[in-house]
């Protein structure tokens, strides 16, 4: 691994002494994002907006404290994006942010559609993720995280399998796919390392089952920072597990998911879960993340930041009445 991999550059770009950023946070509102336009034509939008984060030392203990503040609508912190591709009647439901190769990219989940973000509101098709291997069925990979592992994009859905009487469990939100610079992709089955994940959990996954929104690959560290969105012992029952399933738990692993590490963070909100993480520039063992909420009719998002000591380094910060599942610090 040279200082040439783009991973590497991105956490790089800031160095130790900055204290200032600005993050971008995509929302995914899933079948709220249909709107109709002016000349009658349905499309699908969701909202992009910026926030000011902002990080201070103690005087006395030295821990850093972060700080969020919104950019307001007259200083260009909101813009609309709005796509004319869906699936199901669906579409711009996007759960992640990343930048990979100068650009912003947006993730989403429903058609399987990676668009670059440009001039804050215009989104341009750069390729189309499909479900599984990509040669089985006709529908559009669930993106639901991304990260930058060596000089490729790492795009992974949320893992969760449907299990059997005889405990075998597989399937195609366990597929994870390579991009390369040139938007190249390959297709890759995470089955042993999602199933790694959930042994160390504790969770047999013929009843159980951990859902992934938030994960990021550390070229310091060499290890992948998991961050599950929730976490259940029992079958799936979707009122239950809006209501109680959100989890607070980190997993560290190794490269191979030989080793993983299960670390709590913060106080549990059970309604809660993590939908996307990113290691902060320049402060390489502190995160930021959202955690957001779908409760029946309600829809809420929070930030917060942490370290890898589990120490919670702000308060969780109210974003809105809809959900975001992407961050990016820009």
């Amino acid at each position: 691994m040279t200082d040439e991999n783009l991973d590497i550059r991105r956490l790089q770009r800031y160095g130790s002494d900055t204290a200032d950023y600005s993050l971008a946070i995509i929302t995914d509102e899933d079948q709220a994002s249909q709107v109709t336009l002016a000349d009658g034509q349905v499309a699908w939008r969701s909202l992009l907006r910026y926030d000011r984060m902002s990080r201070r030392a103690d005087p006395e203990t030295g821990l850093p404290h972060y700080t969020l503040e919104e950019v307001p609508v007259a200083e260009g912190g909101q813009h609309q994006l709005v796509s004319l591709i869906a699936e199901g009647g669906r579409g711009a439901e996007f759960s992640e942010l990343v930048q990979f190769g100068g650009k912003l990219l947006a993730f989403d989940d429903r058609t399987g559609l990676v668009c670059e973000i440009r001039a804050e509101h215009q989104l341009i098709p750069r390729q189309i993720l499909i479900t599984g291997s990509g040669d089985e069925v006709f529908k559009g990979f669930k993106a639901e995280w991304a990260t930058l592992q060596g000089n490729e994009l790492v795009v992974g859905s949320h893992g969760k399998v449907g299990g059997g009487a005889d405990g075998i469990a597989a399937g195609p939100e366990e597929w994870v796919k390579y991009i390369d610079d040139h938007y190249r992709i390959r297709s890759v089955n995470w089955h042993e390392r999602y199933q790694a994940m959930r042994e160390a959990m504790g969770i047999d996954a013929a009843r159980g089952y951990l859902t992934h929104e938030a994960a990021e690959w550390h070229p310091f560290h060499e290890r992948w920072y998991f961050f599950p969105r929730k976490v259940s012992y029992q079958p799936f029952d979707e009122p239950v597990d809006e209501r109680e399933r959100g989890g607070h738990t980190l997993l560290i692993a190794d490269e191979a998911f030989g080793d993983i590490e299960v670390r709590e963070i913060g106080e549990r909100v059970p309604e809660r879960g993590v939908s996307t993480l990113k290691t902060i520039p320049g402060h390489p063992e502190e995160f930021v993340a959202l955690k957001s909420v779908e409760c029946g009719d309600v829809t809420e998002t929070y930030a917060f930041c942490f370290d890898l000591e589990g120490r919670m380094l702000s308060d969780q910060v109210y974003l809105g009445a809809y959900k975001c599942e992407g961050v990016e610090i820009v």
